[in-house]
């Protein structure tokens, strides 16, 4: 479903009846716990050489298109002047505004669709509602739940069809990652409209900047976001070692606001930095294994797929922690490092790319400059 929702839910639609037809969850239930014989006898071959086929052209397109749209949206990023932030209908009236992450994932793990009705999608809502309604009742899931839940384990094991089941853990753990990622991209969206609102409406060519500039219209300032260090200091001396003027320097430090780094996105803090992808995939890979061998074990299958939701969400995250921990470009939660420091230079377009190299060489964080013949901000 990368940005394609109709291609995604055609495929689901596609999932559903193939793997039906050709009773492939069946199939995999029998050779995981061993019982090849079954699993051969349950395949109908009719149906499984095309879903096969669906299956890895799939992979291969999944991966053909991100690479196409994170192309395309360096390219939009860099052309796109306005952003839609509203829409009206017969159906519905949207407007874009921050939401949390967090949020999204817990309501879509309470109920699938849920997520998505709180981020406004409708037709994400009623899709993933009417393919978890479907699941779950052919599956006959809450009444294994039930039988797991005052013990009777045996009945928990008769009661639920390993069909209809092995789809569970792929739809749950898909649409919460979903919902996560969604959220995450409608906050990217809001910080995009945002910098495009006040690059429009409060950048005037008559703000008097803090460097009184001489020769009106021949100068630019460079600005960029430092932390507090040595590089700080050698990027100063190597502005003076080219001939900038401590006159046309200016060095701000910042009061950064103490507060304890966040692990997790939400309405006001989202920088895309996902501790949900990892979670979500070993997630469901071990909830179809707990549903699978459920089946031969004591507690059923009900139970062992929620300990391997757990036990794979637990694993995934840990993992993406430690993965975090050794990448020097950004802190211990994968966030970019504070701004602790602005610095200001004016200079003449010829200088330009000089002064950048020197901040980007001496660690900053962001640089941005204002150039006063075109009166704008350049990314």
């Amino acid at each position: 479903m990368v940005n394609s929702p109709l291609i995604g839910y055609s495929l689901i639609i596609f999932e559903f009846t193939v793997n039906n037809l050709a009773k492939v969850n069946h199939a995999i239930y029998f050779s995981m716990i061993g019982d090849i014989t079954n699993a051969v006898k349950v395949l109908d071959l009719r149906f499984f050489f095309l879903y096969i086929g669906v299956y890895v052209f799939c992979m291969f397109d999944a991966y053909r298109r991100c690479v196409d749209l994170n192309n395309n949206y360096i390219l939009s990023y860099r052309t796109t002047k306005t952003t839609e932030t509203g829409s009206v209908s017969s159906f519905s009236v949207n407007t874009l505004d921050k939401v949390s992450p967090l949020t999204a994932v817990f309501w879509e793990m309470t109920m699938p669709g849920l997520g998505s009705l709180y981020l406004n999608h409708l037709f994400s809502f009623f899709f993933s509602i009417v393919t978890w309604g479907i699941t779950i009742y052919y599956s006959r899931f809450y009444v294994g739940l039930y039988y797991s839940f005052v013990g009777d384990f045996m009945r928990a094991k008769a009661v639920v069809d390993p069909q209809w089941y092995l789809f569970i853990p792929s739809i749950y753990g898909g649409y919460i990652y979903y919902a996560y990622s969604e959220a995450v991209k409608i906050n990217k969206h809001y910080k995009l409209s945002q910098s495009q609102y006040l690059g429009s409406q409060y950048q005037s060519p008559s703000f008097r900047t803090p460097l009184n500039p001489e020769g009106k219209g021949e100068n630019m300032y460079i600005v960029a976001s430092f932390e507090h260090s040595v590089s700080v200091e050698i990027a100063l001396s190597d502005l003076e070692e080219i001939g900038v003027k401590k006159s046309d320097i200016l060095a701000l430090p910042l009061n950064v606001r103490n507060e304890q780094t966040k692990i997790f996105d939400n309405a006001h803090y989202s920088d895309g930095v996902s501790f949900v992808d990892l979670a979500t995939i070993l997630g469901s890979i071990f909830m179809l294994l707990g549903g699978i061998y459920g089946f031969v074990l004591e507690q059923g299958p009900i139970l062992w797929a929620l300990y391997g939701l757990v036990i794979g969400g637990v694993l995934g995250f840990g993992i993406k922690l430690m993965v975090m921990k050794r990448t020097p470009a950004i802190d211990v939660f994968g966030r970019t490092k504070t701004t602790e420091v602005i610095m200001m230079v004016r200079c003449s377009e010829e200088h330009d790319e000089k002064i950048k190299e020197i901040f980007w060489r001496n660690k900053a964080s962001g640089i941005n400059h204002y150039n006063e013949n075109a009166n704008l901000i350049h990314s």
